[in-house]
């Protein structure tokens, strides 16, 4: 299993928009094959900071996920809220 857990900031008062295309993103997403979870999360005190849950069978689900056109129309329509680039960290589940 290969787990990812990335922090998404947008400009301040985006959110509500960032929300929109990630909702759009998600239904896509999660029909993949090898995905398992994909589920958003906003910061409590700091509603410009998301945090995402990714979970795939394997390396080759997660690097598929990345080749998407839906993956890459998503961060091209996200780019100018953009607070940043995204902070990825990758880990294999062990238990």
């Amino acid at each position: 299993m290969v787990v990812v857990a990335a922090v998404i900031k947008v400009v301040d008062g985006k959110g509500k928009e960032f929300e929109s295309e990630f909702r759009k993103l998600a239904l896509k997403v999660r029909k993949d094959p090898g995905v398992i979870t994909y589920v958003l999360h906003r910061h409590v005190e700091n509603p410009n900071q998301y945090f995402v849950y990714e979970k795939y069978e394997d390396d080759k689900a997660f690097e598929y996920h990345g080749l998407t056109p839906h993956i890459q129309k998503f961060f091209e329509n996200i780019a100018p809220i953009m607070g940043g680039p995204p902070e990825l960290n990758l880990y294999q589940e062990v238990f």
